[in-house]
């Protein structure tokens, strides 16, 4: 069984080293004013670190069923609120109206181009 949280991360930035500073709160504790939730932002050398991992452990990895299975079951059943399906609802229209555009774009460059080349061909 998973332990319960006993503290909580906190940062900011140095002003005259410029560097982030990470400490732990108690939960219950709210530090002062400069003090921010979390971690902060990573470094570049960092970030570069992080992607580089993920590319090479997870990029095109086959899955089992049984863990397709897992993430299909953890996925079934939540509860959206009424604004996340309306937006949901809105950016699936706006996703579908703009594949319509690109469609009828590539329909009207391919009859474009197909008139060039048979004027030219005879």
């Amino acid at each position: 069984m998973k332990q319960p949280t006993k503290h909580t991360r906190w940062f900011h930035i140095d002003p005259q080293t410029g560097k982030k500073i990470i400490r732990k709160f108690d939960v219950d504790a709210t530090p002062p004013s400069p003090w921010q939730r979390g971690t902060g932002p990573h470094s570049p050398e960092a970030k570069a670190k992080l992607q580089a991992h993920v590319a090479k452990t997870f990029t095109g990895k086959p899955k089992s069923a049984e863990q397709k299975q897992k993430m299909s079951d953890s996925a079934k059943g939540k509860k959206f609120t009424k604004e996340h399906r309306a937006s949901m609802r809105k950016r699936w229209a706006r996703e579908r109206s703009e594949k319509l555009a690109r469609t009828q774009e590539a329909f009207r460059l391919a009859a474009q181009f197909g008139k060039e080349l048979n004027e030219q061909s005879n």
